[in-house]
């Protein structure tokens, strides 16, 4: 392997690594833009392949795929699947696999484990929670777009107060306010940041409903987490307020009309977003802090 190939096997991987850090941390457009560099960089190497992976060459390629993909153990059902595919090239199909064969791929953005038809509860590789899983469908040069499901996403918005309730029951307020590490948030950091989400959602809902694309002020709530201003002093009566403030939101939210769901406003960071859009990047981004949250009652444990 000549030093050029080392350094794109190391410097996209680490780029994508770094990526996920901004996204952990809040800072969404330099996610974006690294998840885009990432994005080009392999489209761009795969642009000098282009010419030698042709019709009569496909039965080929896909067989030296297979073989890189067991040498690097990725899950065996999706190898499978890729299998059945390179067997009809082996006999002369033409014909794309059915959905059967081919069922959707959940990818999870930690670790790069593959579930088949599913997203699991948990992946089995490094823990991490179904909402950190990214879905593949078949859509023609969409990048596996698809439409938010807004049940799915008010669900997974209603389990994540669940969750979050029941990885803080149980845990004394001494064991709640204290910090792993310097600079690193407590599990008290990380139910503020739930409340002040929350507080953040709500205000833009009612902005959302009530006026017509308007203007959404940016809040940095993650420099709030630390702060102790405008909470409950205690862990317990925030987390329950907090519980409170997430049914009634998960009430008004299911009883909007459908229209209303797509009602947006204007943000200077990320644009114009909708309500579901804005409710599905909280749920989503809420189960990084489940796990960081478990991660922390683990060492208590």
């Amino acid at each position: 392997m000549n030093q050029q190939t080392t350094e794109w096997s190391e410097g996209v991987p680490r780029m994508v690594a770094l990526a996920e850090r901004f996204a952990a941390e809040g800072q969404m457009n330099l996610n974006k833009l690294l998840e885009a560099a990432v994005y080009a960089q392999t489209r761009r190497a795969a642009w000098r392949y282009r010419p030698e992976v042709t019709a009569e060459s496909m039965q080929a390629e896909l067989e030296t795929s297979l073989q890189f993909l067991k040498r690097e153990g990725v899950t065996t059902e999706l190898v499978a699947a890729l299998d059945k595919g390179y067997q009809g090239l082996v006999e002369g199909r033409s014909t794309d696999l059915s959905l059967n064969d081919a069922p959707d791929a959940f990818v999870c953005r930690t670790c790069g484990h593959v579930a088949m038809n599913a997203a699991p509860d948990r992946c089995p590789d490094c823990g991490s929670w179904t909402g950190r899983f990214r879905k593949f469908v078949a859509f023609f040069n969409g990048d596996n777009i698809e439409p938010i499901n807004p049940v799915e996403v008010i669900r997974l918005f209603a389990r994540n107060a669940e969750d979050l309730e029941r990885l803080v029951d149980g845990l004394p307020e001494e064991q709640l306010i204290q910090n792993p590490a310097k600079n690193e948030w407590s599990i008290r950091d990380h139910v503020a940041h739930f409340y002040d989400a929350q507080e953040m959602l709500d205000t833009r809902l009612e902005l959302m409903l009530k006026h017509d694309d308007p203007e959404l002020a940016a809040v940095a709530i993650y420099d709030y987490a630390t702060e102790e201003v405008g909470r409950p002093e205690n862990t317990a009566d925030m987390l329950a307020e907090f519980l409170d403030l997430r049914a009634q939101s998960i009430t008004r939210l299911g009883a909007l009309p459908l229209v209303d769901l797509w009602r947006s406003g204007r943000h200077s960071e990320f644009g114009r977003i909708t309500i579901l859009r804005q409710v599905a990047y909280l749920a989503y981004h809420e189960q990084t802090h489940l796990a960081e949250i478990e991660g922390l009652r683990r060492r208590f444990a």
